[in-house]
């Protein structure tokens, strides 16, 4: 065949193939694009479990950012102890097996026919939480869902509606929505200033949530460090609205997001592509969250609030619903000792859980304003503590065996905890210093409380 005979060949060749190829390639796409629309949809769905709208911010600053190597995940066992492997080639996923041979460890002999199958862990998300608690005490569930967190794969990203701070929405695999913080500050950063001041801290997040468990509380919805990379696992399934805030700045990915302060002047940027961030759980279907005005609110201005001057605040305080009757005086209380011990001076509003008409407990929610100054013990946080000289006992018996236990710190148990995070370490030796430090305060207001009262009338049962 001659060469003309080849290329006309060729030609007429091409002109038959490429239709037939355009053809199958729009339909593929336009199953795609049926497919992330249907995604997104379900992203931008209302959803009364939504934790973008309990957000705070106040004065902010800025500082370049550093990025800290993954660690391993290891068990937590059931005291939040963490058994750590010396050896550094370990992987992640090795990590990931130990902690599903636990939760395959704690389930009864019963359950043989579920074993070849793993735990779902937006079922046991949904299973777990109640009305007076959102984690079990028990680690198996809640390392299913934290490995849930760190692994599953990420199937949609849009932009956090509400609030004053960065952060991003994402839907794991299997349709569970998570909050994304990005990270703002290199570990060993110390926010000066105002106790409320700077960006959300992600490592804060993360710390805030073991502190929760460590403590007995068990009111924050499970938070998990994890590397994320913007450019292959975020601007592919991206909506428009939070795509269009990405960009480049040298040779990182930058984005800044949509809410009240955000702007390109103070975007979070990665490590070139790769970003570290804390991943929290929304609340599952059917669970709603009310809102309410804390009665020990800052004014966040110069004047300063009733309760900053007037030590017999808490008389005015109890004589109001809800706090008159029931737990929610003793949850606040519970609250501003956990508040204290993490840093956290922001909590001017409080949610709790609602199902149907019923109210449920205090959930620690937003807890990335922690751990910003180690130097510092903002002892007004307290103020619910020694204005009231009220504490539940199982809280006051709670802290008092962490606090006399002189095998392990509050500290300690913190840092062991946490390493078990894939960001691993979380917070930096002021930080872990200062919590044991600040639990000693909280003891020793307590015990004033009980000399001045006597114990019948500081201790009290779950309800007043």
């Amino acid at each position: 065949m001659k060469l003309k005979e080849r290329f006309i060949f060729g030609g007429c060749l091409g002109i038959l193939i490429v239709p037939f190829l355009w053809l199958h390639i729009t339909e593929y796409q336009e199953r795609q694009l049926d497919e992330n629309e249907r995604t997104i949809r379900f992203l931008q769905a209302p959803d009364h479990s939504d934790f973008n709208s309990i957000e705070h911010g106040h004065s902010l600053s800025r500082t370049r950012l550093k990025f800290r190597s993954n660690q391993e995940l290891n068990n937590i066992d059931s005291n939040n102890n963490v058994n750590m492997d010396t050896k550094e080639d370990k992987s992640l996923h090795i990590s990931k097996e130990k902690r599903s041979t636990e939760n395959l460890n704690e389930k009864d002999d019963g359950d043989d026919d579920d074993d070849d199958e793993p735990d779902d862990p937006w079922l046991t998300w949904k299973e777990m939480v109640k009305l007076r608690q959102l984690t079990s005490s028990q680690p198996g569930g809640v390392n299913t869902i934290l490995d849930g967190l760190s692994f599953k794969p990420i199937v949609a990203a849009g932009i956090g509606y509400k609030g004053t701070q960065l952060k991003a929405t994402f839907l794991l695999d299997g349709k569970q929505k998570v909050v994304f913080k990005p990270m703002r500050y290199p570990r060993d950063y110390v926010i000066e200033g105002k106790p409320y001041d700077g960006y959300d801290r992600h490592n804060g997040e993360i710390a805030a949530f073991h502190v929760d468990r460590i403590l007995g509380f068990n009111r924050a919805p499970p938070v998990a460090g994890r590397k994320v990379n913007l450019e292959d696992e975020v601007e592919p399934i991206a909506e428009r609205s939070l795509l269009n805030t990405f960009f480049k700045k040298d040779g990182n990915t930058c984005f800044y997001g949509v809410c009240h302060y955000c702007n390109k002047e103070e975007a979070a940027c990665a490590n070139k592509t790769v970003m570290e961030g804390s991943l929290t759980i929304w609340l599952p279907r059917g669970w709603g969250l009310a809102k309410w005005r804390h009665p020990w609110q800052r004014t966040y201005t110069s004047k300063k609030a009733i309760w900053e001057v007037d030590n017999n605040h808490c008389k005015r305080v109890l004589k109001k619903y809800p706090y008159d009757e029931g737990p929610r005086l003793l949850d606040i209380i519970d609250t501003a000792i956990f508040d204290f011990i993490i840093g956290n001076a922001d909590r001017h509003h409080y949610e709790t859980l609602k199902k149907g008409d019923e109210d449920g407990v205090l959930v620690h929610l937003d807890n990335a304003k922690s751990f910003g100054n180690p130097k510092v013990d903002e002892i007004s946080i307290l103020a619910p503590l020694y204005q009231c000289c009220r504490v539940r006992r199982s809280t006051w018996q709670r802290l008092t065996a962490i606090a006399s236990d002189k095998s392990k710190t509050l500290g300690q148990r913190l840092k062991e905890s946490t390493d078990a995070d894939a960001l691993a370490p979380i917070l930096t030796s002021p930080h872990l210093k200062a919590v044991d430090r600040r639990l000693a305060i909280v003891i020793e207001i307590g015990k004033k409380c009980m000399d001045k009262n006597g114990k019948r009338k500081v201790l009290k049962d779950e309800r007043m």
